[in-house]
């Protein structure tokens, strides 16, 4: 409401207009004064409720944060912000945890491998029990995988190495690769000599097993290798288990029985100045390939080996084979490449 002027006339004239004059100045101060302050609401509401007004000056709403998600109150930006702050240090503290556990995990395997050098090492595996992060490899802190075992193998080393594997079935492809100087088991941990391959699975079942650029004595025993078809390839075929350039491998009581008689395969392979023997009842049943030997590798196959279905028992492609297969192993008992050398019999020459 503005202020009212004097308009009756027996005051004078002069000081009404004095009077009068001055309500005019005021009601043009009120006036004024009424407009800044709704522009002040107007800003005011715009900061608090909207936001980016017209001002280049305008003030960020502070309920909006970094990435423009705009919360009720200032107060649940805030609490926002600071339980991601508390998550986020409870997840470094996690880590950092994580962190001196796998320091732990790797100081005790260093201490395997420098405080047995030269000595015996049994490493255990176990599918349901072990764990690659936190696992030592120990009886009771067992690997999850048989891969990590053999990563914990020294690259040099004159010891004998086990690896107790639990029973269960590990689709790993396995690959021990430039070792030298050692002796490497893998086996179950149960006992596996009770079973016959041929009537028998066997308790422990892998994919695939290689040995490359290594140098030493290798033995799988009790070893069933299934999935088979997913198995990797060497020289165009895909393979379960192989030697190649180097060393001297002992397959014992083996079974291989997933049917690969379709695809391009071989059970077990070795080329290059690879030696293999295959022994202890080892099975093989419905396979592409047996036995494979190419550029200067040999397998040596006892009699004891069993088998049937197979579709080539032994193929041999610049490489050297030695074996007596059962009649009913394969439906070709022996295949030559260039130059293969097959032997079945003895000959002592004069």
């Amino acid at each position: 409401m503005e202020l009212l002027k004097l308009i009756k006339n027996r005051i004078s004239t002069e000081w009404k207009k004095t009077f009068n004059d001055n309500v005019d100045i005021l009601n043009r101060n009120a006036r004024d004064q009424d407009q800044k302050i709704d522009v002040a609401n107007k800003r005011i509401s715009n900061l608090v409720l909207n936001s980016g007004g017209e001002s280049p000056n305008e003030v960020v709403d502070a309920r909006v944060n970094n990435k423009a998600v705009q919360f009720a109150t200032l107060a649940a930006r805030l609490l926002e912000t600071e339980n991601a702050h508390d998550k986020d240090v409870e997840q470094l503290e996690l880590t950092q945890s994580d962190q001196q556990k796998q320091l732990e995990q790797l100081n005790n395997s260093i201490g395997i491998i420098l405080g047995t050098y030269n000595a015996s090492v049994s490493i255990y595996v176990s599918k349901s029990r072990g764990n690659d992060e936190t696992g030592d490899g120990t009886e009771e802190k067992p690997f999850k995988t048989i891969q990590m075992a053999a990563n914990l193998i020294p690259l040099l080393s004159t010891g004998t190495v086990t690896i107790f594997v639990d029973a269960d079935v590990y689709l790993e492809d396995v690959v021990f690769k430039s070792i030298n100087g050692t002796q490497i088991y893998i086996r179950p941990i149960q006992d596996w000599s009770v079973f016959d391959p041929a009537s028998n699975d066997m308790p422990v079942k892998v994919r695939s097993i290689s040995f490359t650029y290594c140098s030493g004595y290798f033995k799988v025993s009790g070893i069933q290798f299934v999935d088979t078809a997913n198995a990797p390839f060497i020289s165009g075929r895909r393979v379960s288990l192989a030697l190649i350039q180097g060393g001297y491998l002992n397959i014992d009581a083996c079974k291989f029985a997933d049917s690969t008689k379709a695809i391009a395969f071989s059970a077990v392979y070795t080329e290059a100045d690879s030696k293999v023997s295959v022994s202890g009842k080892t099975y093989f049943k419905d396979q592409n390939t047996a036995m494979t030997a190419r550029h200067m590798g040999e397998i040596y196959v006892e009699n004891s080996t069993q088998g049937s279905g197979n579709n080539i028992g032994v193929f041999s492609d610049l490489g050297t084979i030695r074996c007596q297969l059962p009649t009913s192993f394969a439906t070709t008992q022996t295949s030559t490449g260039f130059q293969g050398l097959i032997i079945t019999k003895g000959t002592v020459l004069s």
